[in-house]
């Protein structure tokens, strides 16, 4: 006869181990459950930050709202009366320098005609353009007692002094991005090209 004692206290241990895992599981579950986002009125501030210039956070405070306009979230210009508040904290960070023509459309190039083929051909203004990276964080929490609700972030890496670097650009494409997902979770930070 093999240990019949033994067994049975094994699997009583194993048993207390999946009963405690699976208690754990419920709360996890039913906190998940209970921090759903429901529509409602909201609130954009920023974030308290001194290395973003004003301009840029007005900025992107500015794309966040025209984003959540497109939501079932009521965007509020009083924090002192929304349900929710969206906190805006954006960092830009200077990586190095890009070498680019200029991507403007405007700035004609050199025409060359050729019977009836024409050929633009580039200026040859290739210009050094600092290479920024811009990360936008978007917090949501409860106006009652700032509980936590969503948060997310997008960053991208662009050239400044460009038509796709310009601040309002880089703004309306990183606030789109991650308020797509509101009031989802997201898996993880997004990277927008």
């Amino acid at each position: 006869m093999p240990f019949p004692l033994i067994t049975p206290v094994i699997d009583r241990r194993c048993l207390m181990y999946v009963l405690l895992f699976a208690a754990a599981a419920a709360l996890v579950q039913s906190s998940v459950a209970g921090s759903v986002v429901k529509p409602g009125t909201i609130a954009i501030v920023a974030a308290d930050s001194p290395t973003t210039s004003p301009a840029i956070t007005k900025t992107f405070k500015d794309a966040v709202q025209r984003t959540l306009l497109r939501t079932p979230f009521l965007p509020l210009p009083d924090a002192n009366h929304s349900l929710y508040i969206a906190k805006v904290e954006v960092s830009q960070t200077q990586r190095g320098v890009v070498r680019s023509g200029d991507d403007r459309s405007d700035k004609p190039g050199i025409a060359a005609g050729f019977g009836g083929l024409s050929l633009t051909l580039p200026s040859g203004k290739d210009q050094l353009h600092g290479l920024i990276v811009t990360r936008l964080e978007v917090t949501v929490s409860l106006r009652r007692d700032n509980h936590v609700v969503w948060t997310g972030q997008a960053t991208t890496v662009r050239p400044s002094g460009t038509r796709t670097g310009a601040p309002s650009v880089v703004a309306t494409a990183l606030s789109d991005a991650l308020l797509t997902w509101f009031p989802r979770q997201l898996p993880g930070p997004l990277s927008v090209p």
